[in-house]
Parts: C-alpha cells; structure tokens; sequence
C-alpha cells in the first residue's frame, strides 16, 4: 500500500507514464541494473571461501577461483553500471525534455488570464529551474533500483547464512525505515515551500531588471537592493531549514546500524565460539553482507531524501498541465470561419474578470458592417481594451453573444478564426531576430517578395533598405535596436502580410514625433482600407473620418455616431473633442464638417 501511495505523486506518476514511450530501453536499464546490483554482492559469497577454504584449509586452487570470481564479477559490474548508466541518463533527458515541450506548448495554449494571474518570472522558474529537476528525478529512481536491489541481493545472503543472525539485523531496520518516514514528509513540505520561494526571487529579479531605467530614473536602486536582500534572506532561510532536516537522518542511520553491526558481531562470535554452530567464514561472509550493504541502504536513504526534495519542485511544472487550456469551441463541432465577414453583432455582452466582482462591460450592443472602422473612445478604465480583448477571444463573454455573419464566434474554431484578426498594439513587441522575420511572423511559408510588399505598404522599406543588413537586420530584444515608429511600422508590415478581415488597433502613434506619426498613419490608412476595424482611439484627431465612433463609459456605451453626429449631441464626445482641440461654437460646426 505505501508504495502504491509512493506511485500517487503527481510528478513520479507523470515521469513513469513518459516513460512508458521508452519501454524496450527502461527494460535494457533494469536488467542492467539487476546485473550491476548483483555482482555487487557477489564478495558476500566469495568470502565464505576465502575464509574457510583459503586462509583456514589453505586451498590455493580456492584462492585462484575466489580472486578470479572476484575480477570477474568486477569487470561485469563496471561494464554492466556504465551501460545502465548512458542508458538511463538518456531515458531521463529524453523525458525531461518531452515534459519541458509539453509544458511549454501548454503554456502557448493557456488563456491571457492565466498570465495576468501569475508572473512571468515564476513560470520562467518553473519550465527552466524546476523542470530540470524532472531530470533528477530519474536518475535518482534509477540510481534507487540498483541499490534496493543490491540490499535485496544481500538480504537472502544473510538469511541464507544465518536465519536468527538475519532477524537480529533486521531488528534494527524498521527503526531505519520510520527515521525515513519520518522524516520524508518534512524533507517534502520544506522543498515545496523552498521551491516557491525561489519562484518569487526569480520573478521579483526579472521584474527588476526588466523595470531598470525606471528605477535609475527614480534613483532607487537602495530600495530595490534592499528588496532583493529581505527576499534573498527568506530564500535562504527556508533552504537552511531544509538543509538542517536532511542533515539530521544520516547520523542516526550511522548509529542504528553500527548498533547492528555490535549486535551481529556479538551473536555470531557466541556461535563460533560457544556453540560452535558457525564457521568463521560464514560470520565474515554475514558481516562482509552487511557491510556491503551499509553504501547502497545509504545511498537509497539519501536518494529518498533527495527524492522528497525534489518533487515539490517538479510538481510546480506538472500542475501547469493541470492547467484548462483555451476553449477551442463550444458545441459539437466547430463551424466554419466565413472567408467574407459581412457582419459583426455584440448583442447584450456582459464581461468580468475571474478575479474580478464588479463588471467591466455591460449589456454592450453594436452593429458593426463589413469594411467600417468602429473607433472607441472614453476614459481609462471605461472598457476599450476589454472589449477589442474579447473579439479574438482573449477572454470569452460572461454573457451575451459576438456573432459574426450571425454565427457566435465561440462556435468556430479558435485556431481558424484567429488567423482573421490581425492587431497593431500600441506598445509594439518584436521578436529577437531579423526584420523580414519578424514581418513574415504571422503567415507560413511566407517569400521574400510578401515581406518586401508588405514593409512598402507599412512605409517601412526605405528605412529598411538603408540598414547596413536591409531585411537580415537583427532587432535586438524586443526591437530595442530600432526606433519607436520603425518598430511600429515592422508592427504594421507584420499585420498586412497575414491580410486578416478584421483589424484591432491601439492608437499606434500616440508615442511618436511629428514625423513618425505621418508615415504610420499613413501606414495605418493603407491597413484599414478594405476591412473592418476596430481602433482603441486616445487622439481624435487619429478618427475623425471613423464610420462609427462609439463613446464608452464605465464599460457602457454612452453615445455612438460619427464624428459630425456626436459634436451636434453636445455630450460627451464633444467635451473630450473640446479638451484636445479647444472649445467649438455650434455655427462652426459646418467647418468641421468641411473637415470631416
């Protein structure tokens, strides 16, 4: 039953169903285990002889059997332990790394809440620094098969010897087993707490330096470095902690078994001696047993310990594939994606965050046709970033419907219908890499000629084609090598290449000169034209031709129209239109119309 229980873990359960894909190889790995566990015990035997037949009877022919029993068996373990070794070395990286991509591509899977939720640092610490003790902990199973088996080998040795010898031994060994057991559940629940402090040093370090330039700005590296020591000091105290408890099993090992060893020595001298039931060189062929025994029941302890420890730690890379991945779709079958959107209907949605009480959107209605350009405006936490989140499924509704050409969208298949959206953030994030990669990122099997039209039309080629290296240009991390309304034409270039129906765009030149903001809404322009977009507005200068502007208010639509409407409402709009531009009379409203 215990060790039943022992197999329930999460991580050895997940590590032995991997392993399963490498059957004939964990075969080869346990037959060459047995065999290194065996000829490990081999002396245990042999020296019965040396003594009784060699050094008592002094049978040299004997002499020349043991020591050459004693190579022999030698050479087979060493040969047999090296194979055993390679072998489950490369089991266990083979495992390690199929979980690593596992996790990995269930990372890629997992909704943008699960990120919001958790930080970047920690999860970095999981698939990098916890993942790798998936790795430990096969050898650690393998290195524990080869020593049980020795001990087992050992322990018929000593039975066969001795019955009441073996008893007396064994005496000793359940007060072994419950120091383990003991101290296992301490060894296991420290590791745990250890392991997710490590998390929050790595996270609270990635958040630091990722944050730098603000903290020189603010000239506050004390107080980070101050930070870092209290969190650091809580790792290590928690490691010490751990450290004292393992330190603690091996002393009172050493003593329960030298109190063994007395025993055994005591009792099989009184049978030579005494009773004299027992040659001398069945007593050295038991306590030879017994002292072979001492290293591997050892190592077995000390590779439970390690075991203990470490599985907390894999267990943090195991419960991400606990994890739900996005909804795919919702019915029986997913429906397909219409190649030519006519219609896109919000009807009565409703949205909160899982985290969240209070609601971000609510009752949301909007008729939107193919090929308009819907602008949002409002305040910041109004619900414009909520919203465009919600149409390429970032978040599904909590009620309500988006219906496209009068199909919800959670209806078709994510993957598919994905690949008609195309988004230009306001904060451009590119890959390391080169420019003509990080443009054909959105479209397989992309050719020179698309990336070369599709940097034309964003306005970017001619910069491109001043750089020493034209499209092969590295970025540098995050595109930190480039300015920022180059970056935001690559942003653009990466857009038009996939050719989606639908654009979402977070006003993308809020940040730029005079001069950058000219080309990328020229860029822009050409983007919009032909399909329907949706734009996350902060200037109104950037949406004054907007077929629909849509006002939004704590995450309620207030006022909708285009720009000439919303200025003849006198509301809303037009006090945010006031703000930026100045206040307007109501007889120049035909101006504005002019320039409309």
């Amino acid at each position: 039953m215990k060790i039943m229980g022992f197999f329930k873990n999460k991580s050895l359960k997940t590590f032995l169903k991997y392993s399963l894909k490498y059957k004939v190889a964990m075969i080869g790995v346990i037959i060459l285990s047995t065999v290194t566990s065996l000829m490990s015990a081999v002396p245990a035997w042999l020296s019965k002889y040396l003594i009784d037949d060699v050094l008592v009877k002094k049978n040299s022919k004997m002499m020349t059997m043991v020591i050459g029993g004693i190579f022999l068996s030698t050479i087979i373990k060493v040969v047999a332990n090296y194979f055993a070794d390679i072998s489950s070395g490369y089991i266990t990286e083979k495992i390690r790394r199929d979980i690593k991509i596992d996790v990995f591509s269930h990372l890629q899977k997992l909704p943008i809440a699960y990120f919001k939720q958790n930080k970047l640092g920690d999860l970095m610490a999981r698939l990098s620094g916890d993942s790798t003790t998936l790795g430990r902990i096969g050898f650690m199973l393998f290195d524990m098969l080869k020593e049980f088996v020795t001990v087992l080998a050992l322990l018929v040795r000593m039975f066969q010897v001795n019955v009441v010898l073996a008893l007396i031994s064994l005496t000793v060994l359940p007060a072994i087993l419950s120091l383990v057991k003991k101290y296992t559940k301490k060894i296991r629940k420290t590791g745990r707490i250890r392991q997710d402090t490590v998390g929050d040093v790595t996270a609270f370090v990635q958040e630091a330096l990722s944050g730098i330039s603000v903290i020189k700005g603010f000239n506050r590296s004390d107080k980070i470095i101050n930070e870092y020591r209290d969190v650091t000091q809580d790792e290590f105290d928690k490691i010490y902690k751990a450290t004292k408890i393992k330190a603690k099993v091996s002393p009172i090992n050493e003593i329960l078994s030298t109190i063994m060893i007395l025993l055994v020595a005591a009792y099989g001298g009184y049978q030579i001696i005494i009773t004299e039931t027992m040659t001398p060189g069945d007593l050295i062929s038991f306590i030879t047993a017994i002292g072979l025994m001492q290293q591997p029941l050892k190592t077995l302890i000390k590779r439970n310990s390690e075991l203990q420890e470490a599985l907390p730690s894999a267990d943090r890379v195991i419960e991400i594939l606990d994890v739900d991945l996005e909804a795919d779709y919702i019915g029986e079958a997913p429906k397909d994606v219409p190649e030519i959107i006519n219609t896109i209907n919000f009807k009565n949605v409703d949205f909160k965050y899982d985290d969240g009480d209070e609601k971000v959107l609510k009752n949301f209605n909007l008729d939107v046709k193919a090929g308009e350009v819907v602008a949002l405006v409002g305040k910041s936490g109004s619900g414009k970033t909520t919203l465009v989140n919600l149409l390429p499924r970032y978040y599904d509704i909590t009620s309500g419907s988006i219906k496209i050409n009068n199909v919800d969208i959670r209806e078709m298949s994510l993957e598919k219908y994905r690949n008609h959206i195309g988004i230009v953030p306001q904060e451009t994030f590119l890959f390391s890499g080169t420019i003509g990669e990080n443009i054909g990122f959105g479209k397989d099997s992309v050719s020179y000629d698309e990336i070369m039209n599709a940097a034309k039309m964003a306005n970017a080629y001619d910069f491109i084609m001043e750089l020493p290296n034209k499209f092969h240009t590295e970025v540098g991390e995050r595109g930190v090598l480039l300015s920022g309304g180059q970056k935001q034409r690559i942003a653009i270039a990466r857009a038009l290449i996939q050719n989606p129906s639908i654009m979402i765009l977070d006003e993308a030149t809020s940040a730029l000169d005079t001069e950058s903001e000219r080309l990328v809404q020229d860029a822009l322009d050409k983007l919009m034209n032909g399909r329907t977009t949706f734009v996350i507005a902060h200037r109104l200068s950037t949406i004054l031709n907007a077929d629909k502007i849509v006002v939004m208010e704590n995450g309620e639509i207030k006022e909708v129209g285009n720009h000439e409407q919303l200025l003849k409402k006198n509301g809303i709009y037009r006090k945010l239109y006031e703000i930026q531009f100045g206040k307007i009379e109501s007889k120049k409203l035909d101006i504005v119309k002019e320039y409309v």
